[in-house]
């Protein structure tokens, strides 16, 4: 049977993430962001060993998820090639204001400087879209997005708006830093080139809060996909706005009633419980929820969103996937609340960070 899998390599409070799918001998393999600095400095033997991937996407600027890009492209020799970068820059925030004809006008530097080693890298960037912007306003994001090996890409995120949203802040970000964009000359060639909760866990208590919506303009840039290959769909959501994905999926026909069937949900911003919301879970039938992080910044997975996950499919058998065993995913690996919600716990083996499983 051919092979499907999802790494949720240690990436601190962020992501890392690497899909594999092939025969065992053969497998392809994509890059979803690469955490903090010291979880590149920890991977870049693995990216070494594998040498080639089929797309490097970079979700979004919030530092756990591109900071670790910094040291890569900073390497005198790149640790490993990529035939596709997806990644939205300063240029592509020009050019979707322009698109949606808009003239008014957080990681923003670290982002500078991946722009800078994507264009020295001469690795294709953005080649799928003729625009050079990754959005669902691309008239290319309209149909599927094949890869080599048989993976199939469905964008969900970011919209035209969610990508101008974000110019002020990545604007006065830079002027703060003193820092200046990447040469615009540079930047078209290289597209142009490359085409809390106390005494005990409360489920009902806690899926009944109410659900307010993350606002924050770079979460709403973040690049998501459904990657579908020999049947099976996981939908990589970075730190998604649910109302952008909620939108999108409603685009492609789903609905309460006619859900998007999934192998697994990577849960949006760690699990941050503004950011998956009852309606988006709604809109999807799906047994597998999977979080990225080791709790150290916000305490994510918050406990609102995984009641929401339980209260929403009491019945059917879950599993809950942990890269990481620390406070926020250990309280759930408790036998009463399994056999009460019905889910199962998969975390790394002891001793370990980071976990594979297959889709």
């Amino acid at each position: 049977m051919p092979v499907f899998r999802l790494a949720m390599h240690p990436a601190s409070e962020g992501d890392a993430l690497m899909l594999s799918w092939g025969e065992e001998d053969a497998l392809h393999r994509a890059l979803v962001d690469l955490g903090r600095t010291k979880n590149y400095r920890v991977l870049k033997p693995l990216l070494q060993a594998i040498g080639s991937f089929e797309l490097f996407a970079i979700s979004h600027i919030d530092a756990d998820h591109i900071e670790g890009a910094v040291p890569l492209f900073g390497e005198t020799a790149l640790p490993c090639t990529a035939r596709n970068v997806w990644f939205n820059a300063h240029a592509q925030l020009i050019a979707a204001r322009d698109r949606l004809g808009d003239r008014e006008t957080m990681g923003a530097g670290q982002a500078e400087k991946v722009t800078a080693g994507i264009v020295a890298s001469h690795w294709p960037w953005n080649s799928q879209f003729a625009s050079g912007i990754v959005s669902t306003d691309s008239p290319e994001a309209r149909e599927a997005l094949p890869l080599t090996g048989g993976l199939k890409l469905t964008l969900l995120s970011p919209t035209d708006r969610k990508l101008t949203d974000l110019l002020p802040v990545w604007d006065n970000e830079l002027a703060k830093a003193h820092l200046r964009t990447v040469d615009e000359d540079l930047v078209e060639q290289a597209l142009a080139d490359g085409r809390e909760i106390l005494g005990g866990l409360n489920v009902d208590a806690l899926a009944s809060r109410a659900f307010e919506r993350d606002g924050t303009k770079p979460n709403g840039t973040s690049i998501v996909f459904i990657a579908e290959f020999d049947g099976r769909r996981v939908l990589m959501a970075a730190d998604s706005h649910s109302d952008v994905i909620e939108a999108a999926l409603e685009r492609l026909g789903h609905s309460p009633e006619n859900p998007l069937a999934l192998d697994c949900l990577k849960v949006s911003h760690h699990g941050s419980k503004a950011n998956t919301s009852p309606a988006l879970l709604r809109l999807i039938d799906c047994t597998c929820f999977a979080f990225s992080t080791d709790g150290s910044r916000h305490g994510h997975p918050d406990a609102e969103t995984i009641a929401r996950i339980l209260k929403n499919d009491p019945q059917r058998r879950k599993k809950l996937v942990f890269n990481f065993r620390q406070p926020s995913t250990e309280q759930w690996d408790d036998e009463e609340l399994k056999r009460r919600w019905h889910y199962d716990c998969l975390f790394p083996e002891a001793g370990k960070e980071g976990i594979e499983f297959e889709l």
